[in-house]
């Protein structure tokens, strides 16, 4: 069992709930492939694995478009948040970045090395999704277990675990960081909000929700906790 969250040191930190939520329903996934029955019913795992493959590539999609990306461009733009094109935006709320310090030049080849793995890995992150939604719709088929496949099934599931392990890990170790000094607490706090609240889906709350069922009670209190926090938000100054 994965270590308890007890505190969130800063707004970024609420990415760690996250993971841990998509790395418990991970577990919880290749346990539901390993316990197929041949000609039983796939729809439980199909419904399970759509929902948790959804949060996932949603996840990483944000990291990527409105946290490495930031990071990245933090040096020659005001704000951080970028359009579908990679061009900065305005996100309401955020300031001015920080002038870099004497080791600019170090850290931004640091920035480039980490963005470019950071994108690697989201695109095998994808792959891996792609692979498994290709054995449910072309070796099994819509309703029920074979048994040829099942072995198939499970490892493309195994794979895609170890590529999100590795997405998520490389973003504690490099990106995590790098956000707590680059970017201020309000910054920070934009920054959740795109990662919990889907503001272009019908249900904007449906990442949060589906984040909550996966936490402890303790874990459970801390993201109810930084959800009144992004609720004033909309008292920030414009």
């Amino acid at each position: 069992m994965s270590e308890e969250i007890e505190r969130l040191e800063s707004p970024i930190d609420t990415i760690y709930l996250i993971h841990k939520a998509l790395k418990a329903e991970a577990v919880y996934i290749e346990d539901m492939v390993d316990h197929l029955d041949t000609g039983g019913s796939l729809q439980p795992f199909k419904l399970a694995f759509n929902a948790w493959a959804t949060a996932l590539v949603y996840h990483a999609e944000q990291e990527e478009r409105y946290m490495t990306q930031s990071l990245n461009q933090s040096q020659s733009t005001s704000n951080g948040r970028l359009d579908d094109n990679g061009r900065a935006r305005d996100l309401k709320c955020w300031k001015e970045y920080p002038a870099t310090d004497d080791s600019s030049q170090v850290m931004e080849s640091v920035r480039r090395a980490m963005a470019a793995q950071e994108e690697e890995l989201h695109q095998l992150l994808v792959d891996k999704v792609q692979n498994v939604l290709n054995v449910l719709s072309d070796d099994i088929g819509t309703t029920s277990v074979i048994a040829r496949t099942r072995q198939h099934l499970y490892q493309q599931v195994v794979a895609l675990r170890i590529a999100l392990e590795d997405h998520l890990d490389v973003t504690e170790a490099f990106v995590l960081p790098a956000v707590r000094q680059q970017m201020k607490e309000q910054q920070q706090l934009e920054l959740a909000k795109v990662m919990l609240l889907d503001q272009d889906a019908q249900d904007p709350r449906w990442m949060i929700d589906w984040v909550r069922l996966r936490l402890s009670p303790g874990e459970r209190a801390l993201l109810g906790e930084m959800e009144t926090r992004l609720g004033d938000l909309a008292r920030c100054p414009q």
